[in-house]
């Protein structure tokens, strides 16, 4: 239990600076101080990002397998978002949809060798 409490701790920690830095940057911006262009479309470009950084957070000790491979499966959905919608290499959600279903394989085979690795680890 007390691995959750440090979890929820730090988990509050990261999205109170995060919404710290948001909210200086666009206050900045609105008293024009920072000279951006903040438009929803723009913003939209890099919410992945938000999935990269609290899925690595789910990843940092005091984990458990099930907050490792949720940090995980975080991650790799932002990148193959990314790639599918900027079209990086060329690819679009419709040549790329079957990585998901990798993904989703790779992290039921993980599951029973990560439980193994933290029981081990304590």
């Amino acid at each position: 239990m007390e691995q959750d409490g440090a979890r929820r701790m730090r988990k509050q920690l990261l999205v109170g600076v995060m919404l710290i830095v948001a909210g200086t940057v666009v206050l900045l911006d609105r008293v024009n101080l920072l000279d951006l262009d903040l438009d929803l479309a723009s913003i939209w470009h890099y919410w992945p990002w938000l999935l990269v950084v609290l899925g690595i957070n789910n990843m940092l000790p005091p984990t458990s397998p099930r907050y490792f491979l949720n940090g995980l499966w975080k991650v790799f959905f932002a990148g193959w978002w990314y790639v599918s919608y900027e079209h990086v290499w060329g690819l679009d959600f419709s040549q790329t949809w079957p990585a998901l279903l990798v993904a989703w394989g790779t992290g039921m085979v993980l599951q029973p060798t990560l439980t193994n690795y933290f029981v081990q680890g304590e």
